[in-house]
């Protein structure tokens, strides 16, 4: 019992001595006992409800749990700048253009290399060092995982993205996924496909043709059709062009393999290195051909089989 409680008790108990003089003893001690008792009840009660004041040079109690990291994904992003005139905000997207180092390129282990990609602004927000190139997920292959963009791209512009990377240790095929990122927080990839923009490498070294994932071949062929002449002309001539990619340096065979039979003659085709080349065939459609769908492609015969996607086409006639 503390100072305070001690005072208030011996107060009440010297006015019951005083009362209990002057009214009789015996008729008063039960009062006594159940004052004192009541007293004391809520005294303590008074005490057990009580919450004490910080001092002056306290501001917070402190926690028991460690703070709190937040990444920079969390940060609360800020909003779209002002786009052009009738419109709120700007709207951002890109298209992927072209890329260096094709997928599936053959690297030594630990060997470094420069993955460039040409990127076009589709959007109508113009990029400038604000905005960043981050990686997405997969393998990162010794990059950082932010960057800025190297130069400004106004709308309908293309940008140059160079990285170096570094071939992992171990042998196995490797890839790396990407995205564009804006001041606001929004990442985006090719807005065409919705695909992030990537890098695809193979360490390690195999023989071709006999099954490894690291042997050097044609990782893959994209085609372009063209076509000269009306429904009016005597002949149509469409010009089939094939983009081929290699992994490393390499000499393969080739011919054209069309939908009506025939094929063209195997021709060679060197890569120094991995890289892309292109080469074209060409068809011509009479006037009165049907309008039936036809197609194209590219057959590689060695160093090993390999056959790819077929370019498809019709004349525009009806």
């Amino acid at each position: 019992m503390d100072f305070k409680t001690k005072y208030v008790l011996a107060s009440i108990l010297i006015i019951l001595a005083i009362v209990s003089s002057a009214c009789g003893a015996s008729s008063n001690a039960s009062a006594i006992a159940t004052a004192v008792a009541l007293t004391v009840q809520a005294q303590n009660t008074q005490q057990s409800q009580f919450t004490p004041t910080l001092p002056n040079d306290v501001t917070s109690v402190p926690s028991l749990l460690p703070p709190t990291v937040m990444d920079a994904t969390q940060l609360p992003p800020t909003a779209p700048p002002t786009g052009a005139a009738g419109s709120n905000f700007c709207t951002a997207s890109a298209a992927f253009v072209s890329e260096t180092i094709p997928d599936g390129t053959i690297e030594q282990s630990g060997a470094t290399f420069l993955k460039t990609w040409t990127i076009k602004n589709t959007g109508t927000c113009p990029w400038d060092s604000t905005w960043k190139f981050v990686f997405y997920s997969g393998d990162v292959m010794g990059g950082a995982y932010v960057y800025n963009f190297p130069e400004p791209a106004a709308p309908g512009d293309t940008v140059n993205v160079p990285i170096v990377f570094t071939a992992p240790a171990a042998d196995g095929q490797y890839t790396g996924y990407w995205k564009i990122q804006s001041p606001w927080g929004m990442t985006f990839g090719d807005s065409g496909s919705g695909n992030p923009f990537w890098v695809q490498i193979v360490v390690g070294s195999g023989t071709p043709g006999k099954g490894t994932a690291s042997a050097y071949g044609i990782t893959s062929v994209t085609y372009t059709v063209t076509h000269t002449g009306t429904c009016t002309t005597a002949n149509m001539f469409f010009t089939i062009t094939a983009a081929i990619s290699s992994n490393g340096p390499l000499t393969i065979t080739y011919h054209w393999q069309h939908s009506d039979g025939p094929k063209t003659s195997d021709t060679t085709l060197n890569f120094s290195q991995a890289m892309s080349k292109t080469v074209s065939d060409q068809w011509s459609l009479k006037n009165a051909g049907n309008n039936q769908p036809r197609w194209d492609q590219i057959v590689v015969t060695a160093p090993f089989y390999q056959e790819f996607s077929k370019a498809t086409f019709s004349r525009p006639c009806q």
